[in-house]
Parts: structure tokens; C-alpha cells; sequence
């Protein structure tokens, strides 16, 4: 059942068995380069230079398209930041759509990233006229088909400890330091798919990431023994995420 494929994620979801998702884990591109003037976020087949209006579109229709595709009872979680500071509130307008395409809001976790020790936009400084207030967090929406209640029956591998901790839904941690290393200009750390696999799945689910990038989602399904399907459009990052599920070293040269 597991895999991964060098596919544009709608083509992928139209495939999926319908009823067949329990989890997906996601984090979609931000849009960024519209909005950044150093265009950082460069990715090799995608080009995040949408109009925001076609942006939001765009990703409506793909959660439009996975509806279906989950189970009575699987969870969405999708992981965004907001644009512009604040200025421009995406998670917001996710909110919206998803809840208009018959998703229900489970919860919102804060994670923080507490990157506050090289602040650069200060907007108008020392002065309240216009002041800039950077977003050293952001967002992890969970949503839920039909049943916010699991409704089949599994192996649940959540720790006492873990649930007590994870339950506040403010999660400090450290954001992935490696992505110039790795080759990928967007990456969430392993820490963040641990949390929800566990916190929301049994042992043995299915859990698809349709922006699959290098693969973390799927990496730490396999890890925790859960199936994974991951849609990767750009060749580069399938390939590397093909070595790093075989376990290969130095798998991101």
C-alpha cells in the first residue's frame, strides 16, 4: 500500500480509493513569491508565484478532491504560515474554504519557532505609526471529515507523557536547520508528523502528504509503522525521498 510518486498532487488524489485516508499531513507552499521581495523560496518544478486569489482557488480544489478519498473519520492537518507579518491572515481563508467544502474544525495548534533572535522588520521602529509585528509561529489546522471520533478500531503507540504534553496546543519546536544541506527550500522537522501520526492515528493507518517535498511525512509514518502515500511533482525531491525511505545514507546528495 505504501508509496511514493512523481505525480502533480491533483492527478494523485483523483487515483486515491475513496474512503481509504485516515491522515493527511501537509504543509502546501506559502505563495511567498509574490509577496517576498529577496525571493527565497525557490522550489525546482513549482513556481509559488500564484495570484492569491488563484492561490486559494487552487488549493480549495484540492481539498475538494480529498474529501472523498478519506475515511468516515480521517483527520486533515495542514501546516501554514500567514503572509506579510499577519497582513495577509491564509490560514484564515483556509479556515473558510475548508468549512465550505463540509470539513469540520477539529482544533488549531500554535507552533511556535521561536525565531526571535534576528529580527530585521521592525516596520516603523520605536514609533507607533506603523509597526511591524513578525510571526515567529504558525499554524497547524486539523480538521475532520464526518466523525471527530475515531470509529475504527486500532493499536494506539501514544505515551502517558506525550499525551499530557501534546494536548497544549502550543508546541515549541525548533524548526529544520538543514534545508540548505538537504537540497529543499521548505521544510517541516521531523518532530512536527511525529506529534499528529501519533497523536491522531493507530498503528497500521494510511497517512498521505500530497506535497510530499523530501519525504519527513511519510519518513516518520514509516517509522511509527504506518502506511504512507506521498505525491511528489518535481524528480529531484522523488528521487531523494525514494533513498531516504530505503534508509540510504547521505540519501539527499
Amino acid at each position: 500500500m505504501s508509496r511514493i510518486q512523481n505525480i502533480n498532487c491533483i492527478e494523485g488524489i483523483k487515483s486515491l480509493r475513496n474512503n481509504s485516508i485516515n491522515l493527511v499531513i501537509t504543509s502546501p507552499p506559502y505563495n511567498l513569491d509574490k509577496n517576498t521581495k529577496n525571493k527565497k523560496i525557490i522550489y525546482n518544478s513549482y513556481h509559488d508565484n500564484k495570484e492569491y486569489n488563484t492561490y486559494i482557488s487552487w488549493l480549495k480544489e484540492i481539498f475538494e478532491l480529498l474529501f472523498n478519498k478519506m475515511t468516515l473519520d480521517g483527520r486533515i492537518c495542514i501546516n501554514i504560515g500567514d503572509q506579510k507579518n499577519g497582513a495577509i491572515p491564509t490560514h484564515s481563508y483556509i479556515m473558510d474554504f475548508m468549512l465550505s467544502l463540509g470539513y469540520k474544525n477539529f482544533t488549531t495548534i500554535i507552533w511556535n519557532k521561536s525565531q526571535t533572535n534576528r529580527r530585521t522588520a521592525w516596520g516603523s521602529f520605536n514609533s507607533p505609526s506603523c509597526p511591524s509585528f513578525p510571526t515567529t509561529f504558525e499554524y497547524i489546522m486539523i480538521f475532520y471529515s464526518i466523525s471527530r471520533k475515531l470509529i475504527h478500531k486500532g493499536k494506539s503507540d501514544l505515551e502517558k507523557r506525550e499525551f499530557i504534553d501534546w494536548t497544549i496546543p502550543i508546541w515549541n519546536i525548533a524548526p529544520e536547520t538543514r534545508m540548505k544541506k538537504f537540497g529543499h527550500p521548505s521544510m517541516f522537522p521531523k518532530e512536527m508528523p511525529r506529534r499528529l501520526i501519533k497523536m491522531l492515528s493507530y498503528v497500521g493507518d494510511l497517512v498521505l502528504d500530497p506535497f510530499n517535498g523530501l519525504g519527513t511525512t511519510c519518513k516518520v509514518a514509516k517509522d511509527l509503522e504506518r502506511e504512507y502515500i506521498g505525491f511528489e511533482i518535481d524528480k529531484t525531491y522523488y528521487d531523494k525521498t525514494i533513498k531516504r525511505l530505503n534508509g540510504e545514507k547521505d540519501w539527499w546528495k
